[in-house]
């Protein structure tokens, strides 16, 4: 496969609330639950390690927390998404997967990298996504 980077857009942190909620997220370390690849060998986003989910107390929202830091606060399905962001899926298996189009994942990961979050980058072709 071929390894691919994020375009850097011109996306608010907002498209991170743009998919609606699904499943439950319990609080997790994503650092220690998925098998770390490393970034250039990574097919997708990869979220930088460190950075775990933690349930808001109100229940609809999750926090991405890294050490005592809160770095941003999505909706269930974007905390899907985070969750997928391993490297070792692609967009569009991680848009599969938490049941969101393509072009809302990729969105999703242009905002998330955009933002610093990601070790990598991934390009994303708008004529592949915009189905």
């Amino acid at each position: 496969m071929e390894r691919r980077t994020f375009v850097r857009g011109a996306f608010g942190f907002v498209a991170l609330a743009v998919c609606a909620g699904a499943g439950a997220i319990a609080s997790r370390n994503l650092s220690s639950e998925v098998a770390r690849v490393a970034p250039d060998d990574a097919v997708g986003p990869l979220l930088v390690e460190g950075i775990r989910l933690v349930d808001e107390p109100d229940g609809g929202r999750v926090a991405g927390m890294y050490e005592d830091t809160q770095l941003f606060v999505v909706d269930r399905t974007g905390a899907e998404l985070v969750a997928l962001a391993d490297g070792t899926r692609t967009i569009d298996e991680a848009a599969d997967v938490a049941g969101v189009s393509a072009a809302d994942a990729a969105s999703f990961f242009v905002t998330l990298g955009r933002a610093g979050y990601l070790q990598n980058e991934v390009y994303v072709n708008l004529c592949e996504v915009s189905a």
